[in-house]
């Protein structure tokens, strides 16, 4: 068990885009350890029963996708997030009871860690960036603008990343009042990210924190109120910046675009999609929003099947939440996952692994 937990903690600190031979080398040995385990522990008898056949369903969506795909090899060197996505679900979801609060410490553990290595980024390191930039003749409208704003996106590709990243982790942090005071560390760290999308995010998750705690008081609606204002404020003050791509009306412009290039794809594929990784814009790797994307690749059942399995999930949470002995724990894991799903309506999380394995993670946590 302690090889699962040193993978999960090294995950986000191995960024695909940058570093695609240390992902290559990590893939490898996740799914050496996936397939290890799958075949000496049987994890498939622990889960529950009826989620079997949504998790087939999504498998199967995911095959016959690669099968139409455009370009089958551009997609099979895809195939590997969604074989390890699935591998991590099922082994987190087996997990007893012990090794569930283990996995949850260590993902807070490395949340901690990359905050920490965000604000030295804002306090230290932007300087850095920028003459590395200018020496080697590099530029970019977007990434010099993240310097010029101090826009902390370490060890991710952007501040997009990042915030989503930190909004799903700390609402895990909030489960135990004894490691509460690391909350302000990693909520600074999201500051510092400067992202709406990211605080929205977990506005929403707090908000489902404390409808399913049952005790908003007037401590949740100050924090809401204040997480609610602050939302505002970042939009303000971006919407006064002087470069055009700095404003929010930019922004979403952008996006709508991306949004109205993907449903091209999804016209001429609406049922296979175009294949793991056939997704490609003029502008854009990414439709900054994943179910479009997902929709796009894996066509309507890859994303019904998709859809599918979080709605499984959730309804198990919810019902679990009689029980006592695991309310505090699925709420904050519910909470955590559902700023993943919101933040993934205006980004791209969900195809970058070192973010989407560890979401996959907690979905499988909070199957009891």
């Amino acid at each position: 068990m302690l090889i699962f937990l040193t993978l999960i903690f090294l995950r986000p600190f191995i960024c695909t885009l940058a570093f695609p031979e240390l992902n290559f080398f990590y893939s490898v040995v996740l799914l050496i350890f996936l397939a290890a385990y799958i075949i000496y522990r049987n994890p498939f008898a622990l889960c529950v029963p009826a989620l079997k056949l949504p998790l087939v369903s999504f498998c199967l969506a995911v095959s016959i996708s690669l099968i139409f795909s455009r370009d089958q090899s551009v997609s099979l060197a895809q195939l590997y997030k969604y074989i390890s996505a699935i591998g991590l679900f099922i082994v987190a979801a087996s997990l007893s009871e012990k090794y569930k609060i283990s996995a949850i410490r260590t993902i807070i553990l490395t949340g901690v860690i990359i905050s920490l290595l965000a604000i030295y980024q804002f306090l230290f390191s932007f300087s850095h960036v920028t003459k590395y930039l200018a020496d080697n003749n590099l530029s970019s409208p977007f990434a010099l603008d993240y310097l010029a704003r101090k826009r902390v996106f370490l060890p991710f590709v952007t501040p997009g990343v990042l915030g989503g990243y930190l909004a799903m982790i700390i609402p895990l942090n909030l489960l135990s009042k004894k490691r509460i005071w690391l909350t302000p560390l990693l909520f600074i760290a999201l500051l510092f990210t400067k992202s709406p999308v990211a605080f929205f995010s977990l506005f929403c998750a707090l908000v489902v924190y404390f409808c399913l705690q049952g005790k908003l008081g007037k401590r949740g609606i100050f924090i809401l109120v204040g997480m609610f204002l602050l939302i505002v404020v970042m939009f303000i003050w971006r919407s006064w910046a002087q470069k055009e791509y700095v404003q929010p009306g930019f922004s979403m412009a952008m996006r709508l675009n991306y949004w109205q290039e993907s449903l091209a794809f999804i016209k001429v594929h609406p049922f296979v999609g175009v294949g793991p990784g056939n997704f490609n814009l003029h502008l854009s790797r990414y439709a900054h929003n994943s179910y479009l994307q997902i929709l796009a690749e894996m066509g309507i059942f890859g994303l019904l099947s998709l859809v599918w399995i979080i709605c499984f999930i959730f309804k198990s949470g919810f019902t679990n939440l009689k029980q006592l002995l695991y309310r505090d724990r699925l709420i904050v894991l519910l909470a955590s996952s559902t700023a993943f799903l919101i933040q993934n309506f205006l980004d791209f999380s969900f195809f970058l692994p070192e973010v989407s394995f560890i979401w996959w993670i907690i979905l499988g946590l909070t199957m009891i």
